[in-house]
């Protein structure tokens, strides 16, 4: 009977090796962003990308300070009930020193769901508290918008998994803020899902190639 060729089957499983990686890359969930440290922002948008599983929207930020009152304002009940009030106390200025910013919006189901009656479009004028993905400050994950006529749709229906951290000095009482306001937060300690996805993938597959090895080196010796 034919034996298989343990290089051939070694190239087969290469592939599937990295399979891990990719959903991780694919969607990004709350645990992609720093959710202790919900940041403000508003703007005009300039573009709209609408389609699930996430909608985006493209900011050109004009305002980075917290308006007075910011943590006293109307909320959804059901924001309310998961923390959306701690979110807005814990509030503070977009650092990033971009004039874009890319928010990155709940599906359109829920969207319609919780409120906001078509969709977005470019002119319309935005605040957002929102939180800055993990590995650049160019993005945020909101926590809510706030559109023209004053409507807040809510874009979060579960915990967060870090709760909001106090903000320093109260951000609302802070200097007006400029497109230099300040310095962007600090990367956090530990690894993102990506990173723990990737690392197992390669060590899986260093794995096979040893495996590979092995079996070669055995089927030249019989």
């Amino acid at each position: 009977m034919r034996r298989p060729r343990p290089l051939a089957a070694l190239a087969l499983a290469l592939p599937l090796a990295l399979l891990p990686a990719a959903p991780a890359a694919a969607h990004h969930g709350w645990e992609h962003y720093d959710t202790t440290t919900p940041l403000y922002a508003s703007g005009t948008v300039t573009e709209v990308t609408w389609g699930n599983p996430h909608p985006e929207v493209t900011l050109r930020v004009d305002r980075t300070r917290v308006p007075s009152g910011w943590a006293d304002r109307e909320l959804p009940a059901e924001l309310e009930q998961i923390g959306g009030r701690e979110v807005l106390a814990a509030t503070r200025a977009y650092p990033g020193t971009g004039e874009r910013l890319t928010l990155v919006l709940a599906p359109i189901e829920r969207l319609s769901a919780w409120g906001l009656e078509g969709r977005l479009e470019t002119g319309e004028r935005l605040e957002v508290v929102g939180y800055p993905a993990r590995d650049h400050d160019d993005e945020l994950r909101p926590e809510l918008i706030v559109r023209d006529d004053g409507r807040t749709v809510r874009q979060r229906s579960v915990p967060l998994p870090e709760p909001p951290e106090p903000a320093p000095g109260g951000a609302s009482d802070a200097p007006a803020a400029t497109r230099t306001a300040g310095t962007p937060a600090a990367a956090p300690d530990s690894p993102s899902a990506a990173t723990v996805w990737l690392l197992t993938g390669g060590g899986f597959l260093l794995l096979l190639i040893a495996g590979g090895f092995h079996v070669v080196r055995r089927a030249g010796r019989s």
